[in-house]
């Protein structure tokens, strides 16, 4: 169910370790490192809007498609 954050979780602990493996600046290495943790959490946040989007839509069409489901 939380498997698309892992994979967020994954690409940014990535660049992460590339920044902090050839950038050898601290200051532009501290700046980048609060870009990346800005852009997992708006990726994050984007895939759970999408997600609830998605969600709601599948709920709504099942009921339009069977409203009498569960109905004796």
């Amino acid at each position: 169910m939380f498997i698309h954050n892992q994979f967020i979780d994954t690409v940014q602990g990535a660049k992460k370790q590339f920044v902090e493996t050839f950038i050898k600046d601290a200051t532009f290495k501290s700046e980048l490192i609060k870009l990346i943790d800005a852009q997992a959490a708006a990726t994050k946040t984007s895939v759970d809007a999408c997600l609830a989007i998605a969600t709601a839509f599948t709920k709504n069409t099942t009921a339009l498609m069977y409203p009498n489901k569960g109905a004796k």
